[in-house]
């Protein structure tokens, strides 16, 4: 069968460069560490719900990364399987006892000065222990004028 073009190679046999790396042996004295199970899911945003959030916990391992932000994705066996926030790198990492159970809720101030803050938290910034004893006494919303008296009361050493 005849070719459109001239396939002979125009370079002697020995003088071709090998297309593989050469791989150097190891040392006999090196030891080889290993590394976490490490994959990368990248997910459709919502399909797959996660099942809690682990911040400042761990560092993801891919070296570029170094993210600390973590979705948790599955558990099995004592372990969690997480995925960085950022690159989607995930690793199983051991299970935190009590990490993922509800925590009871709060009272939080929906409004004013102090919106979004627990009383704790009110109390802690400038005139936020006066606040709280005014509302306790004077406030219109009844929730907010409970949770302030309820707090002072188990707090009486703050007055």
């Amino acid at each position: 069968m005849d070719t459109l073009f001239d396939m002979t190679p125009t370079e002697p046999v020995s003088a071709r460069k090998s297309r593989k790396k050469a791989v150097p042996p190891p040392e006999q004295n090196q030891r080889h560490e290993k590394k976490p199970f490490i994959f990368r899911e990248n997910h459709h945003p919502g399909a797959l719900k996660a099942l809690g959030r682990l911040d400042h916990t761990h560092e993801c391992m891919d070296e570029r990364c170094h993210g600390s932000a973590h979705d948790i994705i599955r558990e099995d066996r004592g372990e969690w399987l997480i995925q960085c926030c950022v690159c989607h790198t995930a690793q199983w990492v051991p299970v935190i006892k009590g990490h993922l159970e509800p925590k009871p809720t709060e009272f939080q101030f929906r409004d004013g000065r102090f919106v979004g803050l627990t009383i704790d938290e009110a109390v802690a910034l400038p005139r936020g222990l006066d606040y709280v004893l005014w509302a306790a006494k004077e406030h219109k919303r009844p929730a907010v004028k409970t949770a302030c008296e309820t707090w002072l009361a188990k707090n009486q050493s703050s007055r």
